[in-house]
């Protein structure tokens, strides 16, 4: 998943001095390059804000290596945040949306948005994003859930502190108040079930969000950064996981990784859109936006002032 663990890896992606040439251009051919996520005939794009956007997407498509992220009608957008990182700012900002809300698919129609990645890929999904938020989005990356369960298990684990114990009577599974140490398979459970909780969507947001956090503090720890056959086997994990648009070169990664390691994990907020009450639409249920609240943080965003 992770995209939500774009972010997690880009921290120490490319930051191994001690690793040979080899090995990093290595890295570079197991990226994937999606063409035409922002198609030239597109030209109603919005304004390039002073920082950088990057869309982050969890694919819930599984496959080897080799497999493409996205395939018509075969994925679909698990995970959906924005990276925001402002211009010459000392933080960094990661920006959660439902894949459950309710919007305006460009060209088609209204649905949730998770669905403009089934129908139409990365691009679509890019404009939905682009358009219900004003922001101008400068690249994309998809990582598959196998991809999440190699790189959570190349850190050997990550541990996570819940403040209450969370129960799924659905499939019996639970995890108890306090540290709990989640492996790959686990951890994919513990950020994806929401069946039988009460907040559904939003509450499995929540718990991506504290498990990408614990994951990029595990993953820029000293620990990882001086074991050089953790960090090669965590690296090696994540560009294999990992697909970016074509406009994504080496040099763009190692810039974005660079510059998280400065501003560092705890320098980094996690925020969910607005959004409002949920609902029951063609007969499935939906998050719905709250565009007052919505609007005055991607204005925000766009500006700098977040």
């Amino acid at each position: 998943m992770l995209v939500h663990l774009a972010l997690a890896g880009a921290v120490l992606f490319f930051a191994a001095s001690a690793l040979t040439a080899w090995r990093t251009a290595s890295y570079d051919r197991n990226i994937q390059r999606l063409p035409d996520v922002f198609p030239e005939q597109r030209t109603s794009r919005p304004v390039p804000d002073p920082g950088q956007n990057w869309l982050l997407i969890g694919s819930d498509l599984r496959g080897d290596a080799t497999e493409e992220k996205w395939r018509p009608g075969r994925a679909r957008s698990d995970t959906i945040m924005v990276l925001h990182v402002p211009e010459g700012g000392h933080r960094a900002y990661v920006v959660s949306v439902p894949r459950d809300l309710w919007v305006e698919i460009p060209g088609w129609r209204h649905a949730k948005i998770n669905v403009a990645f089934s129908r139409g890929g990365p691009a679509l999904l890019t404009e939905t994003v682009e358009e219900l938020s004003g922001l101008r989005i400068d690249h994309v990356a998809v990582v598959d859930f196998a991809g999440f369960e190699r790189m959570t298990d190349a850190l050997g684990g990550v541990e996570i502190r819940l403040e209450q114990p969370i129960y799924d009577p659905t499939n019996g599974w639970s995890w108890p108040a306090g540290v709990n140490h989640l492996d790959g398979e686990s951890a994919l459970r513990f950020v994806r079930e929401r069946k039988g909780l009460s907040g559904s969507d939003l509450d499995r947001v929540r718990r991506q969000q504290l498990f990408l956090r614990a994951m990029a503090e595990k993953a820029a720890s000293t620990g990882t950064l001086r074991n050089p056959f953790k960090l090669d086997a965590f690296l090696s994990a994540a560009s294999e996981s990992l697909a970016v648009d074509s406009g994504t070169e080496f040099d763009t990664l190692r810039a974005l990784a660079l510059r998280l390691a400065r501003i560092g994990p705890g320098r980094i907020t996690y925020l969910t859109m607005p959004n409002g009450s949920s609902s029951w639409i063609d007969g499935q249920s939906v998050v719905l936006q709250d565009r007052e609240r919505a609007d005055r943080l991607f204005a925000r965003m766009r500006s700098g002032s977040l």
